[in-house]
């Protein structure tokens, strides 16, 4: 029996694969945590200046917090296939990235470059900015895909699992940038 060789040339991994290969991306992220911790020493002996705005910060802390709730419950619906469902919490989960990267922009110049927290808090939480601008993208993409081609998105939920996982991340990243920069 002669097998075509091209039938499986486009998608030759299962989902699972395609999930475990997001992992890459994770490790890169956890590896700029683990600078930011790093770069926390580099001025060590000082506290947070009080021109960082501990409210703002908090605030955008609750909201990538409280956004697990739509991120959890956009993946067991992809899970279970109820993607109208999941393409709800993906919009939510959209919103909640346009008020991060707004809060993450209302931030900059609250503290002067000039002092080193200032300077370090600046460029990490510009790269923050950079990630955030990325999940937006995808989820934006995510949702069109849904919303316009509902056959491809039920074919390749895995796509939307993986910018879950990013978002996964991204609450992950958020909540140890908050820790670094307005609690240590």
């Amino acid at each position: 029996m002669a097998v075509n060789g091209t039938n499986g040339l486009m998608d030759p991994a299962p989902e699972r694969a395609k999930r475990g290969a997001f992992f890459f991306p994770m490790m890169f992220v956890g590896i700029i945590v683990a600078a930011w911790c790093l770069a926390r020493f580099m001025w060590a002996g000082t506290s947070v200046p009080k021109g960082a705005d501990f409210g703002v910060g908090a605030g955008l802390t609750i909201i990538m917090i409280l956004s697990l709730g739509p991120m959890l419950g956009a993946r067991g619906k992809l899970s279970r296939g109820q993607d109208a469902g999941a393409l709800g919490n993906l919009t939510v989960l959209l919103l909640a990235g346009v008020l991060m990267i707004a809060g993450i922009i209302s931030t900059w110049g609250a503290v002067p470059i000039g002092s080193a927290y200032g300077g370090i808090y600046d460029v990490t939480s510009g790269w923050i900015g950079l990630y955030f601008v990325g999940g937006v993208l995808a989820l934006l993409a995510s949702l069109m895909k849904g919303k316009r081609v509902p056959a491809r998105f039920s074919g390749e939920r895995w796509v939307a699992h993986n910018v879950l996982s990013f978002w996964g991340e991204l609450v992950l990243l958020w909540t140890m940038f908050f820790i670094v920069f307005y609690l240590a």
